[in-house]
Protein backbone atom coordinates (compact mmCIF):
# COMPACT_ATOMS: atom_id res chain seq x y z
CA UNK A 1 0.00 0.00 0.00
CA UNK A 2 1.76 3.28 -0.96
CA UNK A 3 1.63 6.34 0.99
CA UNK A 4 -1.14 7.58 -1.62
CA UNK A 5 -3.48 5.01 -1.35
CA UNK A 6 -3.94 4.83 2.15
CA UNK A 7 -6.76 3.23 3.65
CA UNK A 8 -9.53 4.73 6.55
CA UNK A 9 -8.60 2.47 9.12
CA UNK A 10 -12.10 1.07 10.82
CA UNK A 11 -12.85 1.97 14.16
CA UNK A 12 -15.77 -0.03 16.34
CA UNK A 13 -17.96 3.38 17.26
CA UNK A 14 -19.89 0.76 19.65
CA UNK A 15 -17.02 0.22 21.92
CA UNK A 16 -16.06 3.83 21.94
CA UNK A 17 -19.85 4.91 22.58
CA UNK A 18 -20.19 2.25 25.15
CA UNK A 19 -16.59 3.23 27.01
CA UNK A 20 -17.70 6.97 27.06
CA UNK A 21 -21.01 5.93 28.49
CA UNK A 22 -20.26 3.64 31.78
CA UNK A 23 -17.29 6.69 31.91
CA UNK A 24 -20.27 8.80 32.32
CA UNK A 25 -21.85 7.18 34.25
CA UNK A 26 -19.27 6.58 36.71
CA UNK A 27 -18.77 10.58 37.08
CA UNK A 28 -22.09 11.45 37.44
CA UNK A 29 -21.79 8.97 40.36
CA UNK A 30 -18.59 10.07 41.66
CA UNK A 31 -19.18 13.93 41.61
CA UNK A 32 -23.22 13.57 42.38
CA UNK A 33 -21.42 11.60 45.85
CA UNK A 34 -19.50 14.18 46.11
CA UNK A 35 -21.95 17.15 46.33
CA UNK A 36 -24.52 15.36 48.56
CA UNK A 37 -21.42 14.38 51.50
CA UNK A 38 -20.32 17.96 51.27
CA UNK A 39 -24.16 19.00 51.55
CA UNK A 40 -24.90 16.78 53.90
CA UNK A 41 -21.64 17.59 56.39
CA UNK A 42 -22.58 20.72 56.42
CA UNK A 43 -26.49 20.66 57.52
CA UNK A 44 -27.62 20.50 60.73
CA UNK A 45 -28.76 17.34 62.24
CA UNK A 46 -32.07 17.47 61.99
CA UNK A 47 -31.80 19.11 58.71
CA UNK A 48 -34.16 21.56 58.03
CA UNK A 49 -36.36 21.59 54.31
CA UNK A 50 -34.05 24.13 52.92
CA UNK A 51 -31.33 22.28 53.52
CA UNK A 52 -32.60 19.24 52.25
CA UNK A 53 -33.88 20.97 49.16
CA UNK A 54 -29.98 22.57 49.22
CA UNK A 55 -28.33 18.76 49.26
CA UNK A 56 -30.60 17.53 46.57
CA UNK A 57 -29.50 20.49 44.42
CA UNK A 58 -26.01 19.96 44.96
CA UNK A 59 -26.34 16.21 44.46
CA UNK A 60 -28.34 16.59 41.15
CA UNK A 61 -25.60 19.27 40.15
CA UNK A 62 -22.50 16.91 41.00
CA UNK A 63 -24.25 13.98 38.92
CA UNK A 64 -24.95 16.75 35.96
CA UNK A 65 -21.62 17.84 35.67
CA UNK A 66 -20.05 14.19 36.04
CA UNK A 67 -22.19 13.43 33.29
CA UNK A 68 -21.15 16.28 31.18
CA UNK A 69 -17.38 16.23 31.85
CA UNK A 70 -15.82 13.26 32.89
CA UNK A 71 -14.98 11.59 29.86
CA UNK A 72 -13.48 14.97 28.21
CA UNK A 73 -11.03 15.02 31.57
CA UNK A 74 -10.20 11.45 31.70
CA UNK A 75 -10.82 9.76 28.12
CA UNK A 76 -10.05 12.74 25.85
CA UNK A 77 -6.60 13.60 27.36
CA UNK A 78 -5.41 9.21 27.51
CA UNK A 79 -6.54 9.58 23.73
CA UNK A 80 -4.54 12.41 22.75
CA UNK A 81 -1.50 10.80 24.81
CA UNK A 82 -2.18 7.58 22.96
CA UNK A 83 -1.99 9.43 19.63
CA UNK A 84 1.05 11.65 20.54
CA UNK A 85 3.17 8.39 21.23
CA UNK A 86 1.87 6.50 18.34
CA UNK A 87 3.47 9.10 16.38
CA UNK A 88 6.28 10.19 18.33
CA UNK A 89 9.56 8.84 16.94
CA UNK A 90 12.79 6.84 18.59
CA UNK A 91 14.27 10.56 19.17
CA UNK A 92 11.45 12.06 20.37
CA UNK A 93 10.72 9.04 23.49
CA UNK A 94 14.42 8.75 23.87
CA UNK A 95 14.26 12.04 24.70
CA UNK A 96 11.23 12.14 26.95
CA UNK A 97 12.21 9.02 28.63
CA UNK A 98 15.87 10.69 29.73
CA UNK A 99 14.39 14.49 30.51
CA UNK A 100 11.87 12.48 32.60
CA UNK A 101 14.33 10.31 34.32
CA UNK A 102 17.04 13.67 34.89
CA UNK A 103 13.87 15.95 36.32
CA UNK A 104 12.92 13.18 38.96
CA UNK A 105 16.22 12.93 40.31
CA UNK A 106 16.96 16.56 40.75
CA UNK A 107 13.71 17.03 41.55
CA UNK A 108 14.66 14.46 44.32
CA UNK A 109 17.52 16.35 45.26
CA UNK A 110 15.66 19.24 45.48
CA UNK A 111 13.09 17.83 47.74
CA UNK A 112 15.24 17.34 50.88
CA UNK A 113 16.48 20.51 51.61
CA UNK A 114 13.18 22.28 50.43
CA UNK A 115 10.89 20.23 53.04
CA UNK A 116 12.59 21.44 56.01
CA UNK A 117 11.38 24.75 55.40
CA UNK A 118 8.41 26.11 57.56
CA UNK A 119 4.75 26.19 57.01
CA UNK A 120 3.28 25.54 53.70
CA UNK A 121 6.58 26.04 51.94
CA UNK A 122 7.85 23.00 53.56
CA UNK A 123 4.59 20.91 52.18
CA UNK A 124 4.12 22.13 48.51
CA UNK A 125 7.45 23.54 47.55
CA UNK A 126 9.08 20.26 46.99
CA UNK A 127 6.46 18.71 44.75
CA UNK A 128 6.20 22.43 42.74
CA UNK A 129 9.90 21.96 42.35
CA UNK A 130 9.95 18.38 41.28
CA UNK A 131 6.97 19.25 38.48
CA UNK A 132 9.18 22.18 37.43
CA UNK A 133 12.37 20.27 36.99
CA UNK A 134 10.55 17.46 35.14
CA UNK A 135 8.83 20.18 32.96
CA UNK A 136 12.10 21.65 31.92
CA UNK A 137 14.34 18.78 31.57
CA UNK A 138 12.03 17.01 28.82
CA UNK A 139 11.74 20.36 27.06
CA UNK A 140 15.08 20.63 27.26
CA UNK A 141 16.57 17.09 25.77
CA UNK A 142 13.62 17.42 23.32
CA UNK A 143 14.83 20.16 22.00
CA UNK A 144 18.74 18.68 21.65
CA UNK A 145 17.48 15.60 20.84
CA UNK A 146 19.39 14.99 17.73
CA UNK A 147 22.64 15.70 19.18
CA UNK A 148 21.74 13.29 21.78
CA UNK A 149 21.44 10.54 19.07
CA UNK A 150 24.32 11.86 17.20
CA UNK A 151 26.41 11.58 20.15
CA UNK A 152 25.30 8.07 20.97
CA UNK A 153 25.92 6.80 17.53
CA UNK A 154 29.70 8.66 18.21
CA UNK A 155 30.11 6.68 21.22
CA UNK A 156 29.06 3.21 20.11
CA UNK A 157 31.21 4.02 16.41
CA UNK A 158 34.27 5.11 19.21
CA UNK A 159 34.14 2.04 20.93
CA UNK A 160 33.42 -0.18 18.23
CA UNK A 161 36.47 0.54 16.48
CA UNK A 162 39.92 2.34 16.96
CA UNK A 163 40.55 5.70 16.58
CA UNK A 164 42.16 5.22 13.55
CA UNK A 165 39.56 3.45 11.87
CA UNK A 166 36.85 5.83 13.19
CA UNK A 167 34.55 5.88 10.13
CA UNK A 168 32.59 10.04 9.64
CA UNK A 169 28.92 10.17 11.01
CA UNK A 170 26.45 9.79 8.16
CA UNK A 171 25.50 13.19 7.67
CA UNK A 172 21.43 13.97 7.15
CA UNK A 173 19.69 15.32 4.49
CA UNK A 174 16.83 17.30 3.77
CA UNK A 175 14.85 16.21 0.57
CA UNK A 176 12.61 18.82 -1.15
CA UNK A 177 9.29 18.05 -2.67
CA UNK A 178 10.87 18.91 -5.97
CA UNK A 179 13.40 16.28 -5.47
CA UNK A 180 11.23 13.80 -4.51
CA UNK A 181 9.17 13.99 -7.61
CA UNK A 182 12.36 14.21 -9.73
CA UNK A 183 13.23 10.60 -8.41
CA UNK A 184 16.62 10.95 -9.35
CA UNK A 185 18.09 11.01 -6.09
CA UNK A 186 17.17 7.14 -5.24
CA UNK A 187 19.72 6.03 -7.93
CA UNK A 188 22.01 8.40 -6.55
CA UNK A 189 22.23 7.72 -3.47
CA UNK A 190 21.58 3.60 -4.39
CA UNK A 191 25.01 4.24 -6.60
CA UNK A 192 26.97 5.19 -3.27
CA UNK A 193 27.82 8.97 -4.00
CA UNK A 194 25.46 10.40 -1.52
CA UNK A 195 25.92 8.64 1.79
CA UNK A 196 23.66 10.07 4.51
CA UNK A 197 19.67 9.90 5.88
CA UNK A 198 17.44 11.41 3.72
CA UNK A 199 14.89 13.49 6.00
CA UNK A 200 11.20 14.21 4.50
CA UNK A 201 9.03 16.43 6.93
CA UNK A 202 5.81 15.92 7.53
CA UNK A 203 5.30 19.58 6.03
CA UNK A 204 6.73 18.47 2.75
CA UNK A 205 4.57 15.28 2.71
CA UNK A 206 1.63 17.55 3.30
CA UNK A 207 2.81 19.72 0.12
CA UNK A 208 2.60 16.29 -1.60
CA UNK A 209 -0.44 15.51 -0.46
CA UNK A 210 -1.97 18.47 -1.65
CA UNK A 211 -0.68 18.15 -5.18
CA UNK A 212 -1.72 15.19 -5.27
CA UNK A 213 -5.20 16.10 -4.52
CA UNK A 214 -4.88 18.56 -7.16
CA UNK A 215 -7.84 19.33 -9.77
CA UNK A 216 -5.24 20.14 -12.07
CA UNK A 217 -4.07 16.82 -14.18
CA UNK A 218 -0.49 17.88 -14.20
CA UNK A 219 -0.08 18.75 -11.01
CA UNK A 220 -2.33 15.23 -9.43
CA UNK A 221 0.51 13.76 -11.86
CA UNK A 222 3.65 15.07 -10.25
CA UNK A 223 2.08 14.48 -6.63
CA UNK A 224 1.15 11.06 -7.42
CA UNK A 225 4.81 10.56 -8.52
CA UNK A 226 6.46 11.89 -5.60
CA UNK A 227 4.18 9.88 -3.19
CA UNK A 228 4.96 6.88 -5.28
CA UNK A 229 8.64 7.52 -5.00
CA UNK A 230 8.80 8.46 -1.58
CA UNK A 231 7.18 4.94 -1.03
CA UNK A 232 9.88 3.15 -2.73
CA UNK A 233 12.52 4.58 -0.78
CA UNK A 234 10.83 3.94 2.40
CA UNK A 235 10.94 0.32 0.83
CA UNK A 236 14.63 0.10 0.55
CA UNK A 237 16.34 -1.68 2.38
CA UNK A 238 19.72 -0.02 1.73
CA UNK A 239 18.41 3.68 2.41
CA UNK A 240 17.53 4.96 5.85
CA UNK A 241 14.79 7.50 5.70
CA UNK A 242 13.10 9.73 8.62
CA UNK A 243 10.40 11.07 8.32
CA UNK A 244 9.73 13.75 11.75
CA UNK A 245 6.44 15.13 12.85
CA UNK A 246 8.10 18.63 14.04
CA UNK A 247 7.14 22.05 12.46
CA UNK A 248 9.19 24.95 12.35
CA UNK A 249 7.54 27.65 13.65
CA UNK A 250 7.74 31.33 12.78
CA UNK A 251 8.07 29.92 9.39
CA UNK A 252 5.90 30.75 6.13
CA UNK A 253 5.86 28.20 3.37
CA UNK A 254 7.60 25.37 2.75
CA UNK A 255 10.56 26.47 1.41
CA UNK A 256 11.56 29.21 4.39
CA UNK A 257 10.68 26.13 6.62
CA UNK A 258 13.40 23.79 4.91
CA UNK A 259 16.24 26.39 5.06
CA UNK A 260 14.82 27.40 8.89
CA UNK A 261 14.95 23.54 9.97
CA UNK A 262 18.68 22.81 7.48
CA UNK A 263 19.76 26.07 9.82
CA UNK A 264 18.66 24.96 13.15
CA UNK A 265 19.70 21.12 13.12
CA UNK A 266 23.04 21.25 10.47
CA UNK A 267 20.93 19.40 7.92
CA UNK A 268 22.15 19.34 3.95
CA UNK A 269 19.74 20.06 1.11
CA UNK A 270 19.07 18.12 -1.40
CA UNK A 271 16.46 20.41 -3.99
CA UNK A 272 16.04 21.10 -7.84
CA UNK A 273 14.37 24.34 -7.19
CA UNK A 274 16.80 26.92 -8.64
CA UNK A 275 15.47 29.83 -6.43
CA UNK A 276 15.52 27.59 -2.89
CA UNK A 277 19.02 26.86 -4.06
CA UNK A 278 20.17 30.37 -4.09
CA UNK A 279 18.50 31.60 -0.53
CA UNK A 280 19.88 28.63 0.89
CA UNK A 281 23.30 29.19 0.08
CA UNK A 282 23.26 32.71 0.78
CA UNK A 283 22.13 31.97 4.53
CA UNK A 284 24.46 29.27 4.46
CA UNK A 285 23.30 25.98 4.12
CA UNK A 286 24.41 23.48 2.07
CA UNK A 287 22.54 22.42 -1.15
CA UNK A 288 22.89 19.39 -3.15
CA UNK A 289 21.30 20.71 -6.89
CA UNK A 290 20.64 17.17 -8.94
CA UNK A 291 20.28 19.33 -11.83
CA UNK A 292 23.94 20.60 -10.85
CA UNK A 293 25.57 16.99 -10.55
CA UNK A 294 23.96 15.98 -13.59
CA UNK A 295 25.93 18.82 -15.86
CA UNK A 296 29.06 17.50 -13.85
CA UNK A 297 29.15 13.95 -15.01
CA UNK A 298 28.22 14.40 -18.40
CA UNK A 299 31.15 13.56 -20.93
CA UNK A 300 32.66 16.68 -22.02
CA UNK A 301 32.11 17.45 -25.49
CA UNK A 302 34.88 20.46 -27.10
CA UNK A 303 35.21 21.46 -30.68
CA UNK A 304 36.73 19.44 -32.87
CA UNK A 305 35.40 16.34 -31.54
CA UNK A 306 33.24 13.36 -33.92
CA UNK A 307 29.88 12.93 -32.51
CA UNK A 308 27.36 10.07 -34.33
CA UNK A 309 23.89 11.52 -33.97
CA UNK A 310 20.59 10.92 -35.41
CA UNK A 311 18.94 13.75 -36.95
CA UNK A 312 15.31 13.99 -35.61
CA UNK A 313 13.63 16.99 -36.74
CA UNK A 314 13.97 20.71 -38.59
CA UNK A 315 15.83 23.82 -36.83
CA UNK A 316 14.56 27.23 -36.94
CA UNK A 317 18.03 28.47 -39.15
CA UNK A 318 17.35 27.81 -42.81
CA UNK A 319 18.79 23.96 -43.75
CA UNK A 320 19.52 22.90 -40.20
CA UNK A 321 18.64 19.70 -38.48
CA UNK A 322 18.11 19.00 -34.49
CA UNK A 323 19.64 15.92 -32.90
CA UNK A 324 20.22 14.73 -29.32
CA UNK A 325 22.95 13.00 -27.40
CA UNK A 326 22.23 10.06 -24.92
CA UNK A 327 22.07 12.62 -22.13
CA UNK A 328 19.61 14.84 -24.04
CA UNK A 329 21.93 17.40 -24.87
CA UNK A 330 20.68 19.16 -28.26
CA UNK A 331 23.07 19.32 -31.46
CA UNK A 332 22.42 22.08 -33.68
CA UNK A 333 23.34 20.50 -37.58
CA UNK A 334 23.89 22.69 -40.22
CA UNK A 335 23.15 21.42 -43.43
CA UNK A 336 21.21 18.65 -42.33
CA UNK A 337 17.73 19.30 -43.26
CA UNK A 338 17.56 17.39 -45.76
CA UNK A 339 18.72 14.17 -43.50
CA UNK A 340 15.91 13.48 -40.98
CA UNK A 341 16.11 9.93 -40.07
CA UNK A 342 19.18 9.38 -40.53
CA UNK A 343 22.49 9.14 -38.07
CA UNK A 344 25.39 11.58 -39.49
CA UNK A 345 28.73 12.11 -38.03
CA UNK A 346 29.00 15.63 -37.06
CA UNK A 347 32.11 17.71 -36.04
CA UNK A 348 31.55 20.29 -33.41
CA UNK A 349 32.35 23.69 -33.59
CA UNK A 350 31.02 25.06 -31.06
CA UNK A 351 29.03 24.24 -27.56
CA UNK A 352 26.91 26.95 -25.78
CA UNK A 353 26.24 26.61 -22.15
CA UNK A 354 24.42 28.41 -19.67
CA UNK A 355 22.58 27.68 -16.19
CA UNK A 356 19.84 25.39 -17.75
CA UNK A 357 21.96 23.23 -19.70
CA UNK A 358 24.23 22.78 -22.83
CA UNK A 359 23.85 23.14 -26.90
CA UNK A 360 26.01 21.70 -29.26
CA UNK A 361 26.90 22.92 -32.89
CA UNK A 362 28.09 21.28 -35.69
CA UNK A 363 28.40 20.38 -39.59
CA UNK A 364 28.33 17.13 -40.66
CA UNK A 365 31.57 15.42 -41.42
CA UNK A 366 33.07 16.45 -44.93
CA UNK A 367 31.15 19.43 -45.74
CA UNK A 368 32.60 22.63 -46.54
CA UNK A 369 33.09 24.49 -43.33
CA UNK A 370 33.26 21.52 -40.98
CA UNK A 371 35.92 22.45 -38.33
CA UNK A 372 35.23 26.24 -38.65
CA UNK A 373 31.41 26.33 -38.32
CA UNK A 374 29.45 29.11 -39.69
CA UNK A 375 27.41 31.76 -37.54
CA UNK A 376 25.09 30.03 -35.40
CA UNK A 377 22.75 32.17 -33.35
CA UNK A 378 22.44 30.00 -29.87
CA UNK A 379 19.67 31.67 -28.47
CA UNK A 380 16.84 30.70 -31.02
CA UNK A 381 17.45 27.56 -29.21
CA UNK A 382 15.80 26.66 -25.39
CA UNK A 383 18.96 24.41 -23.49
CA UNK A 384 17.81 21.43 -22.87
CA UNK A 385 19.17 19.62 -19.59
Amino acid sequence: MTISEKKAVPVNRNRLLSIDFWVRILGMVVLGYVGWYFSSSSASNPATEDEILAMQLLTLSGAGLGLLITHRVTLYPIRDINQRLRRSTAQEMLALGLGTLLGVVIGALLAIPLSHLPGLLGSYLPAIASFFTIYFSIVAFEYHKKNLVNFGISLQTSKARPVKEAVPMRRTCLVDTSAIIDGRVLAVVRSGFLDGILVVPRFVLNELQLLADSSDDMKRMRGRRGLDMLEEIRKDDQLRLEMPNEDVANARGVDQKLVTLALQDGHALITNDKNLSQVAELQGVQVLNLNVLSDAVRPPVGAGEMLVVKVREEGREREQGIGYLEDGTMVVVEDARERIGDEVRVIVSRVWTNDRGRMVFGRIMGSAGAFYGGKNDASNYPARS
